[in-house]
């Protein structure tokens, strides 16, 4: 892992430690089953570009089923790829933001909502924190987030910051 210049943060979210002004690539996964799912896709989009994410790439939308609480209607998934420069944990309170201003209530955990933004990678960082950890813990258990991942990445390492996210997973390209 050294060899591809990993950095990993573990800090306490009113840390002083973060990362500011360089460009980072990110990969966020987004999740719609309640209200018009595409308006709300689109409008978060369009949030996170005010936002100061750059959006670079748009995964396929996929429908799916429910996981972990199943009595709910089925959602649309996607992720896209981007680049800012926010930090870790001003990406994640900006994602918070987008996902209140559309409509997210806090309620049931797994539960039915207008919108959900995970960050799934940042850069070529792992980062754990009360709050955040990057990888998204649960990445490699979700199909509903694999599929739009694997339409951002497929299976050819382009770069090394890809290569890095590859080794996340434990996959060799």
């Amino acid at each position: 892992m050294h060899a591809l210049g990993f950095s990993s943060f573990h800090t306490a979210p009113n840390s002083s430690v973060e990362l500011h002004s360089q460009e980072e690539e990110v990969v966020i996964a987004l999740g719609s089953d309640i209200g018009d799912r595409l308006h709300n896709f689109k409008e978060a989009l369009k949030l996170m570009r005010k936002s100061g994410i750059n959006i670079t790439r748009h995964a396929c939308l996929h429908e799916t089923a429910p996981a972990y609480v199943t009595d709910q209607p089925r959602f649309i998934n996607s992720a896209i790829r981007g680049v800012t420069k926010l930090s870790p944990h001003e990406l994640l309170s900006t994602l918070q933001r987008i996902e209140k201003d559309l409509g997210r209530k806090d309620s049931i955990r797994y539960g039915p909502r207008p919108i959900d933004l995970d960050i799934l990678f940042y850069g070529k960082y792992k980062v754990r924190s009360d709050i955040l950890t990057i990888p998204h813990e649960r990445i490699w258990e979700r199909p509903f987030v694999m599929a739009p991942l694997m339409d951002l990445l497929g299976s050819a390492i382009d770069s090394d910051t890809v290569a890095a996210w590859h080794s996340f997973s434990g996959h060799s390209g």
